[in-house]
């Protein structure tokens, strides 16, 4: 009788620390990692996949998550999504973020590539809806709102290998503001740069 109690006992223990286990697993900074695996290898499809199951279960952003899924979906050749992921991370950490630099240089080929894109009906991706198109702002007075990209500075700052400040005019903003329909463009990905 004791044996059968412990058994059972043991048994209820190891069920409930497999359910704290399946837990964990639904954590999505696990499908980002695995993701990260993933697009290390080369496996850019599968890594979409758990980019995508990730997507599902989060309900905050986060910049690297939008480095990370950027570059993915440029790896892939989704050249639209890749650019509105990319734009959000430059949205979130602006020039000063740890991939900035790589940033513009992956914005810059997926803008060439969409460019170059035979015309075709382009399917909506659904994947942007979360965070972009619902997430625009409503336009109900004519305040001027501060560019995320400079910051409100109208200037993005850099530095060069001798450590010496570079400065470049902010590419959206004018005095670093945005209307309100500029920077619900800028949200969504759409924001066309200034003519210098």
């Amino acid at each position: 009788m004791q044996k059968a109690v412990f058994l059972i006992i043991c048994l209820v223990s190891v069920l409930h620390l497999h359910g704290q286990r399946t837990q964990i697993a639904i954590d999505p900074r696990d499908y980002i990692d695995t993701a990260i695996v993933y697009m290390d290898q080369e496996q850019y499809g599968r890594a979409d996949e758990y980019f995508m199951s990730a997507l599902d279960k989060i309900d905050l952003l986060s910049a690297d998550f939008c480095y990370f899924f950027g570059k993915n979906s440029l790896l892939l050749g989704k050249n639209a999504q890749s650019i509105d992921w990319l734009n959000k991370y430059l949205e979130l950490k602006g020039s000063r973020g740890q991939y900035s630099k790589e940033v513009l240089g992956l914005l810059e080929t997926a803008e060439e590539r969409f460019r170059n894109e035979k015309p075709r009906n382009l399917e909506a991706a659904d994947v942007n809806a979360k965070f972009f198109y619902l997430n625009t702002i409503p336009c109900d007075n004519d305040q001027p709102i501060t560019c995320p990209v400079c910051k409100g500075q109208g200037v993005i700052i850099t530095k060069d290998k001798l450590g010496e400040r570079l400065y470049k005019t902010c590419p959206y903003s004018t005095n670093g503001v945005l209307t309100c329909r500029e920077y619900n463009l800028l949200i969504q990905g759409l924001l066309e740069t200034k003519e210098n």
